[in-house]
């Protein structure tokens, strides 16, 4: 659609999804800042809080929206893309192989490039 000078204009208000090569290119060049920063929240948190307690992985979901949602805004567009690039990179939890809080926030710290 056009608007009176002759410029196209979008009228689609939905939310862009990353495309093949986005992807691509964010597995190259490892997790953003907005997520590097949530994963190392949450990993610290993991640590503070209850280190030997068990991580399921219920809390593992509960954990990415809440930060995701504190550091970008309740409803935001980027509180959505920062929590579903924050879940992506944190390792699913099964009963098969349980794991602590604080073994879990080891494995946080290498998604993001190092153990701090």
């Amino acid at each position: 659609m056009t608007d009176r000078t002759g410029a196209l204009r979008s009228t689609d208000s939905a939310p862009q999804h990353p495309s093949q090569q986005d992807e691509a290119l964010r597995q190259v060049t490892g997790p953003s800042a907005d997520a590097r920063a949530v994963l190392v929240a949450i990993a610290d948190r993991l640590t503070e809080v209850r280190p030997t307690g068990a991580m399921r992985e219920p809390s593992r979901m509960a954990l990415a929206l809440r930060y995701a949602t504190e550091a970008h805004g309740f409803r935001s567009q980027r509180a959505d893309e920062v929590e579903r690039e924050v879940l992506r990179l944190m390792p699913r939890i099964t009963d098969d192989a349980p794991i602590t809080r604080g073994e879990y926030a080891l494995n946080l710290r290498r998604a993001v490039g190092g153990i701090r």
